[in-house]
């Protein structure tokens, strides 16, 4: 892997860390008992993580606009892509869901602040980017049709038809072994994983203005990168350990969750994970400039957190 590009990366993500940390909307004005729940919200935006989908979205900006650098109304628009993750872990934690206590090596928003503020924490992250993007169209940072776009791909991604709808099957799955098989995994995750990774990839694209063809390898790209990513976190959490993942392991079996790793063993999935990155790779490759993106795409298959 070229150190470049682990420097393009973390240079990118760096960028995300300060403005999540500077967010307006996020800001304390007056001491008063609701800004508590905003004291929850920066919690969890600030417990880290790789910043992916931010990433990825100011990466395809730069790729079909063809610049070298991103313009702060790209990096504020991908903001959304992170608030709307981090609402998804807050509330994947919990204990109606996967009742995990640790995130990232710290406590969980509901145990740091209790199940009632986790909750309202979570609900203010995802309603926060409907906010920002609308607001982009009113500063005329973009035109209110591209506002629009965004914030459909957002609602399509995130809601009842998206990862919302893969959180539901994932609930479903938990002691059902029996009733799970490759095709309903691959489903799960392409709805839970992949559709925000999708967002993120169609966000870059449709700021940049890119053509159907390139809006098509966008989300070609994310569902293999989500697919891979989805794998490897199913391999991880057999093979790893909660030190090095930063949160506890061996959740899914505990729950009787079939995983890809259950299906086709640690090894066939990571065949399958390798074989994902590859056709992510090489349909990015299509285009100049692709090559950063192509080796994001490969690392996933060798990352170990």
């Amino acid at each position: 892997m070229r150190a470049e590009f682990s420097e393009i990366i973390s240079g990118e993500a760096e960028k995300i860390d300060l403005l999540l940390k500077t967010l307006p909307e996020l800001e304390k004005t007056e001491e008063s008992p609701w800004t508590e729940v905003l004291e929850a919200e920066e919690y969890a935006l600030s417990a880290g993580g790789k910043r992916i989908r931010p990433v990825l979205a100011v990466e395809f900006y730069k790729l079909f606009s063809k610049k070298h650098e991103a313009e702060d109304f790209v990096y504020r628009a991908a903001l959304a892509l992170e608030l709307t993750h981090t609402f998804s872990l807050i509330h994947d934690d919990m204990p109606e869901m996967d009742d995990d206590d640790m995130r990232r090596g710290k406590p969980s928003t509901h145990i740091k602040y209790g199940a009632a503020l986790g909750l309202l924490a979570g609900d203010g992250l995802a309603i926060l980017p409907f906010e920002i993007l609308s607001d982009l169209a009113e500063k005329g940072c973009v035109s209110f049709e591209t506002s629009i776009k965004l914030i459909k791909t957002l609602s399509a991604c995130s809601g009842n038809r998206g990862m919302i709808a893969g959180q539901v099957l994932d609930l479903w799955s938990e002691q059902r072994a029996a009733d799970i098989d490759g095709d309903f995994l691959r489903k799960m995750s392409e709805l839970k994983t992949g559709r925000m990774l999708k967002a993120s990839c169609l966000f870059g694209a449709i700021l940049a203005g890119a053509s159907e063809d390139e809006l098509k390898s966008a989300e070609l790209y994310a569902e293999n990168i989500g697919l891979a990513f989805q794998i490897v976190d199913d391999v991880l959490d057999v093979i790893s350990d909660a030190a090095t993942l930063g949160k506890p392991i061996g959740s899914d079996s505990e729950r009787m969750k079939p995983t890809f790793a259950d299906v086709l063993g640690t090894g066939g999935a990571m065949l399958e994970a390798r074989r994902l990155s590859k056709a992510a790779a090489d349909e990015i490759l299509k285009y100049p400039g692709g090559e950063l993106l192509s080796e994001f795409a490969l690392s996933l298959a060798e990352r170990k957190n």
